[in-house]
């Protein structure tokens, strides 16, 4: 099941109306996750913590009967749900532990609203944070539910099925619920432009003409036009336009600005009429201002963390301030003032620890950290420690590729070449190749092609090099994972120990011309753009032909043995399989109303596909000490690794499905 919502501005947002709902049509014995995605300013924060807000009024006026548990994960460098739960209750000075939580969940006194798991997953990969959350999942007993937010458009709900497999003795069941939160529309955008007057504050007759000018004014191109629509965005845009009072051409200077460039520049200049001495001159120039910014963003990269306390960001000023050549009393000043800068903000209901601060928003973050990647990498200095560190984000990513468009210092070469030649060490293997593979994706996706590309040693999961264009690339130790290669035109020019999972493809449109893999073994799955991932080695192989993928002599069709089409029956029931498969994804157990509710049970091939299954015991039942009669089933394999089977060596019991099914 999947929701799609636009979250408006006022009280009466979407979010408010849509997340309660879902919470309250769980399924039977079945915790319901809720799972919030957007992109970063989507309002993903906003949303919720109204959501929680409104809530706890309504508990206040006897209107509810439970409340919702907010925890920020934003920010925090945090590898375990525990962790971040239990600083929340300290924070709040709590009179339960999180052990408890469990107890207050399942009987839906609580439901907790963890906001930015994506950043728990930047910790290790985010195996902890998986094993987390599913512990916590199975301690509820098919009860309660909860709502998670997360910024990556790419997440691999089976981790967490999988994850459960390691509790089958629990009485773990959960149903996940992805929710999309769509951009503001341009109706939206004029409704929060005619709020409290704020079109006329800009000098518009109407909130559609403010809504033009800002418009003109921020953007340089149609592919950054989307950006206004995102809150942040525009809130942001809206408040520099008011510093500068827009009039025809004012914020329109001879060099295009990125609209996030022109936020920072104006906060930057702010900043330097902020700081001055007792002779009333700016103690920092805007640069010095910038280099100060990079370096606090360079030392929380070092620490693999997003908040530094007070006391860092000071002695990191002073720091800054002696390079610069401060006098001792600007020195002293200007390190007292830090904390307080435009780009920078304090926790929320810090406990009686230090405080703690972080930026503002990721895309601060991003911008000054993706130029002190970018540089680092054209120095070629310890490129394995660098990339060894905390995960690039998808937002840290794109800002990268952005400054290698627009910095002519920055020498796209000498990048690749420390990326190619790097060492990636034991420890930190998987971190390493996941931000080379982050890394090249943004470059890819924003470069034309690049002469003599050399991927080396990287992780490619999710991303989209949909429309890339690229020439005679040499390919070494990649892993390509459910990457979109639509209506991209590559020529390889050899690859070596790569290996390509379910790839996106658009038959008519995508061509790897030259790259040759075997299927089965460095080509595990192919995702048409217009069906389901096909594991067949047969369907595969007339996809390969079709985009130009080069088959091993003994896979080629040419042999003369012709390959034999599926019944009408077994297409049937393959395509209902696959159904069950991504349901079974999100959803642990599978009770009757579940394959009911999703068009499953109530199908002709259901009876065929129930009997293979259970014949070749690939579905468990389970038995349920609870009032009702529903029946609960769970797959005796994760999804995936039942669908690889079609096309791959498995388990003996997932070979004979296989072979059953497609004899029906």
């Amino acid at each position: 099941m999947s929701a799609h919502l636009s979250v408006a501005r006022g009280e009466e947002g979407q979010a408010g109306k849509v997340v309660p709902k879902l919470l309250g049509e769980s399924s039977f014995g079945s915790t319901r996750v809720v799972f919030l995605r957007g992109a970063a300013g989507a309002g993903k924060t906003v949303a919720l913590r109204k959501l929680v807000r409104r809530q706890a009024d309504a508990y206040l006026d006897h209107q509810a009967t439970f409340l919702y548990l907010y925890v920020d994960a934003q920010a925090r460098y945090l590898a375990r749900l525990d962790d971040a739960v239990a600083l929340v209750l300290q924070d709040l000075n709590a009179h339960f532990t999180y052990r408890a939580l469990a107890t207050l969940t399942r009987h839906r006194l609580v439901v907790p609203v963890v906001d930015g798991f994506d950043e728990l997953l930047g910790a290790g990969g985010g195996a902890e944070a998986i094993q987390a959350l599913t512990l916590f999942l199975t301690r509820l007993d098919g009860r309660g539910a909860m709502v998670v937010s997360s910024r990556s458009t790419y997440f691999d709900f089976g981790r967490i099925r999988t994850q459960a497999d390691h509790y089958r003795s629990s009485d773990a069941n959960f149903e996940i619920v992805p929710v999309e939160l769509l951009p503001w529309t341009e109706d939206e955008m004029c409704s929060y432009l005619g709020s409290d007057g704020l079109y006329q504050d800009l000098g518009a007759a109407t909130p559609q003409e403010a809504l033009d000018r800002l418009k003109q004014a921020y953007f340089a191109g149609p592919d950054e036009a989307s950006l206004l629509s995102t809150p942040f965005f525009l809130t942001a845009a809206v408040d520099v336009a008011l510093q500068h009072a827009i009039e025809d051409g004012d914020l329109i200077g001879a060099r295009a600005y990125r609209p996030i460039v022109r936020i920072i520049e104006s906060f930057v200049r702010r900043e330097v009429e902020k700081f001055r001495n007792t002779a009333d001159d700016p103690i920092l120039s805007a640069q010095d201002h910038r280099g100060f910014l990079r370096m606090l963003a360079e030392e929380m990269w070092w620490q693999e963390r997003r908040e530094l306390d007070r006391e860092s960001v000071e002695t990191i000023a002073e720091l800054f301030a002696e390079k610069v050549g401060m006098s001792d009393r600007e020195l002293r000043a200007f390190a007292a003032r830090a904390s307080s800068y435009a780009f920078l903000t304090a926790g929320e209901g810090q406990g009686p620890g230090p405080a703690l601060l972080a930026f503002s928003h990721e895309y601060y973050y991003a911008f000054f950290v993706a130029g002190f990647l970018a540089e680092s990498l054209c120095s070629g200095h310890d490129v394995a420690g660098l990339l060894g560190r905390t995960e690039v984000s998808p937002t840290v990513a794109e800002e990268f590729g952005e400054q290698i468009l627009e910095n002519p210092d920055l020498s796209l070469p000498g990048i690749l070449r420390a990326l190619a030649t790097r060492p990636v060490p034991v420890p930190e293997r998987e971190t390493n190749r996941g931000n080379a593979g982050a890394i090249y994706a943004a470059i890819l996706a924003k470069s034309p092609a690049i002469p003599g590309l050399h991927l080396v040693d990287a992780s490619f999961v999710g991303v989209d090099l949909r429309n890339t264009v690229q020439r005679d690339v040499a390919l070494t130790r990649c892993d390509f994972i459910d990457v979109d290669f639509r209506a991209a035109d590559w020529s390889i020019a050899e690859s070596s120990n790569c290996t390509f999972v379910r790839p996106r493809v658009a038959p008519a449109t995508t061509r790897l011309a030259g790259l040759q893999l075997a299927v089965g073994i460095e080509l595990n799955g192919i995702a048409p753009d217009d069906g389901r991932a096909e594991y067949d080695p047969g369907q595969v192989r007339t996809i390969c032909r079709r985009i130009g993928i080069l088959l091993p002599t003994n896979e080629s069709t040419d042999t003369g043995v012709e390959e034999v089409g599926h019944s009408e029956r077994s297409e049937q029931t393959i395509g209902l399989l696959h159904k069950l498969l991504r349901v079974a994804e999100r959803t642990y157990y599978l009770s009757d109303d579940v394959l009911r509710r999703r068009g499953i049970s109530n199908r002709p091939p259901w009876n065929d596909l129930e009997r293979l299954l259970r014949k070749h015991d690939l579905l468990e039942e389970k038995a349920v000490h609870k009032s009702g009669t529903e029946r609960l089933r769970r797959l005796a394999f994760p999804p995936n690794v039942i669908a690889e089977g079609e096309g791959t060596a498995a388990d003996p019991g997932i070979e004979g499905f296989w072979q059953a099914i497609k004899h029906l």
